[in-house]
């Protein structure tokens, strides 16, 4: 008997409805319509060239082992000065030399500034920091190991500019030279 008194509740709403006039809604307007549109666009930068996790530990030893077998190279296009060190912590060539040397020299600062950046790369991720302050930190730590007639980038004048540089034995002494020398020619006497 209560599905009843339920139905009996359900078309006296629908009769009461149906008796009542709804407003009309004009379909045409004086104004055109309005649109207005919020939009949120995020971009993300990918990287594909950085390495996966599984080979990340096995490229940075290989990449660091590189470097190592490189070293001497780089050192003698330093030395010649070729090539400097910029303030991202990567070689930057200087100037080209003709012939197979200047192939050679392009190769070697390419190969030299990947492994370079699979390193830093590296580092970033494992210490959880921007790249930037790994780039920034190898630069001091560059700058400071230069040598004596080696181009290293410094701050310029503005903020954000930068200089190239010749370091000078006054500024930055060379790693290589001990700070005593003996003559090779003296003879070792022993003092009583």
């Amino acid at each position: 008997m209560h599905w009843h008194t339920e139905r009996l509740i359900l078309c006296s709403a629908t009769l009461t409805l149906a008796a009542c006039k709804l407003p009309e809604v004009p379909i045409t307007t004086p104004k055109p319509l309005e649109v207005n549109l919020n939009m949120r666009l995020d971009v993300y930068q990918y990287r594909g060239d950085e390495p996966q996790d599984k080979e990340a530990l096995k490229n940075a030893s290989e990449a660091t082992e590189r470097m190592r077998n490189r070293m001497q190279e780089i050192q003698t296009l330093k030395n010649n000065q070729l090539v400097s060190e910029d303030h991202r912590g990567l070689l930057q060539i200087r100037e080209v030399p003709a012939g197979d040397w200047g192939a050679q020299v392009k190769k070697a600062v390419a190969a030299e500034n990947e492994d370079r950046m699979l390193l830093m790369r590296q580092k970033a991720k494992e210490s959880n920091r921007p790249l930037y302050e790994i780039e920034g930190e190898q630069w001091r730590l560059r700058s400071e190991q230069a040598e004596t007639g080696e181009w290293i980038e410094i701050p310029g004048t503005t903020p954000g500019s930068f200089e190239l540089k010749r370091v000078n034995a006054s500024t930055t002494p060379p790693a290589s030279q001990p700070t005593t020398t003996t003559s090779p020619a003296s003879p070792a006497t022993p003092k009583p």
